[in-house]
């Protein structure tokens, strides 16, 4: 008896928005971090990570103007962190007074919902170079440059992924930390959760503070009033599971090291954390987190080596370290700094 043959099911607009999100976020970020991988710019995880934040919050392509506008802003603010760095560098407790007011000020800005990108870009400045100047001699003048150079390649890549793939993100844009009636309260809450991590790196002479620092950064940056718990917890278990997806992917690139395999596996976990992603909410805020420390561990492990393998998976430590440091501090004071509000 002939069977007659039935026609593939049609994607419905969701689902082809959903395939269209994950598409992009695994090949704008693999993009990036293959291409600073070929060309030997280290850290190659500045771009994907990057490109990733993105990706993930824009619900279409950037238009040129604001693309350029990024780029412009990362310049700015990472050479003036470096020249504060370095006018301030004999003066320590007059230069971290200084950070400290920059970081108030752009917390209390993030407080009353006001700039969010550009904000939390100035906070990664201000956060990342003092320490990297300060702790790593030979990138000390070239660090501002690798970072405008990994916002350029984030934002080429963000377009080239949406011109591929165009059906705009089917997530709305994740909530934005809601006005409060006093950002006093919220700015000092985030000034006291970062500056002591970059207090203790620069203390101890910690030379491999980039990945903590930008993950501590983006995850108080991203301070939920209403649903703090939820979030962070979320975000805390993304971190470990990184951590986790990192070290294996590390090790199965040994098995057939090729800058294919690299790329395949990389697009991989795009696609995983970018599947979780697309839903939103915590746990696309914990994924994002997740595929943010996943990166950053598995660039420095191609980068420091075998020979290097337990300084490197000790960063799974100090990423669980640091991460529960700064949930923990959200999730005890959040709720007084709402009493506070109200």
């Amino acid at each position: 008896m002939a069977t007659a043959l039935t026609p593939p099911r049609a994607l419905s607009p969701i689902d082809a928005a959903q395939l269209h999100f994950v598409l992009r976020f695994s090949f704008g970020t693999t993009a990036a971090f293959i291409v600073c991988e070929y060309m030997g710019w280290q850290p190659s995880v500045l771009a994907p990570v990057l490109t990733g934040v993105l990706v993930a919050n824009l619900p279409g392509s950037p238009p040129f103007k604001v693309g350029i506008a990024l780029v412009i802003v990362m310049a700015v603010c990472a050479w003036l962190a470096f020249l504060l760095t370095t006018w301030f560098s004999q003066v320590p407790h007059l230069l971290f007074g200084v950070i400290g007011l920059i970081m108030f000020l752009a917390f209390a800005g993030l407080a009353q919902a006001k700039g969010q990108l550009p904000l939390t870009l100035l906070l990664i400045c201000f956060t990342v170079v003092p320490v990297v100047t300060l702790t790593i001699s030979e990138w000390a003048g070239m660090f501002p440059g690798m970072l405008v150079r990994a916002m350029a390649l984030g934002v080429i890549f963000t377009w080239i992924a949406f011109a591929i793939w165009p059906l705009p993100s089917p997530k709305g844009p994740d909530p934005g930390t809601p006005p409060l009636e006093n950002p006093a309260l919220a700015a000092a809450l985030g000034v006291a959760i970062v500056l002591p991590v970059m207090l203790i790196y620069l203390m101890l002479g910690l030379t491999d503070a980039i990945p903590v620092l930008l993950t501590t950064v983006l995850i108080v940056a991203k301070m939920e009033e209403e649903r703090g718990a939820v979030s962070g917890v979320a975000k805390l278990l993304g971190n470990l599971l990184g951590g986790f997806v990192a070290v294996a992917a590390y090790y199965l690139l040994k098995v057939a090291p090729s800058l294919t395999s690299l790329a395949l596996i990389t697009f991989l976990i795009g696609a995983g954390f970018g599947s979780v992603i697309v839903k939103g909410g915590p746990r696309g805020g914990g994924a994002l987190v997740g595929y943010n420390a996943t990166m950053v561990i598995f660039g420095l492990a191609l980068l420091k080596g075998p020979s290097n393998a337990g300084t490197w998976g000790s960063r799974v430590v100090q990423f669980a370290i640091a991460c529960t440091f700064a949930v923990g501090m959200m999730m005890l004071l959040m709720p007084r700094l709402r009493s506070r509000s109200r």
